[in-house]
Formats: C-alpha cells, sequence, structure tokens
C-alpha cells in the first residue's frame, strides 16, 4: 500500500459536512466529499489519502456516505466536537480538543 503524507494545519474551526453548508469548502472536505476522477483512481491504485484536522463529525458522515472508499482514508487529530457540532475546547488550556490516534 502507497501512502502519501500530507501535513496540514488543523482547521481552526471546522465545517459540519452538509448540503445546507453556504460556506464553501475546504481542500479537504472538497477532496473526500467530490473527489475528482483523478483522485478516485489514485485511492484505486492503493494510495491513502490522510485527512488531518478533521471533526469527529465530518469522519462519521464520511464513513456513512463514502464506505466505499474508505480503504483509501486515513484521520489524524480529529477535531472532538460538542452536541451543537462546536470544537471542544480543553478548559485549562483553551486548545481545541483532538482524538489521540496513538500515532506520536
Amino acid at each position: 500500500m502507497k501512502t502519501c503524507f500530507l501535513c496540514v494545519g488543523a482547521l481552526s474551526c471546522a465545517l459540519s459536512v452538509c448540503a445546507c453548508s453556504t460556506q464553501p469548502l475546504t481542500w479537504q472536505q472538497r477532496r473526500l466529499e467530490q473527489p475528482t476522477e483523478a483522485e478516485l483512481q489514485w485511492e484505486r491504485a492503493g494510495h491513502v489519502m490522510i485527512y488531518e484536522g478533521m471533526t469527529d463529525r465530518e469522519i462519521k458522515y464520511a464513513m456513512t456516505h463514502h464506505f466505499n472508499r474508505v480503504q483509501g482514508m486515513m484521520f489524524i487529530n480529529t477535531v472532538v466536537t460538542d452536541d451543537n457540532g462546536k470544537p471542544l475546547k480543553d478548559p485549562e488550556t483553551g486548545m481545541v480538543v483532538t482524538e489521540n490516534d496513538g500515532c506520536d
């Protein structure tokens, strides 16, 4: 399996993936939700796209609506959200809470 490591800053304000969103998609959201034919071929060839800083809600949506592509996805630094979809913040540091993906 080939893996492409892409380093991007964590999203400071992650958008919920839904058709009703009026804000433009980030490049990662676009890549996940509306991949080009070339990107789909890249995935089918065994490559893995590493998505960083997406919200737990975005990932849940992707797992439900794009399950046939899950073998080509990896998620790191997933932003934990509250019941309203807002990123949780650590009360002591004020930093956005991310899931521990086990990768150091």
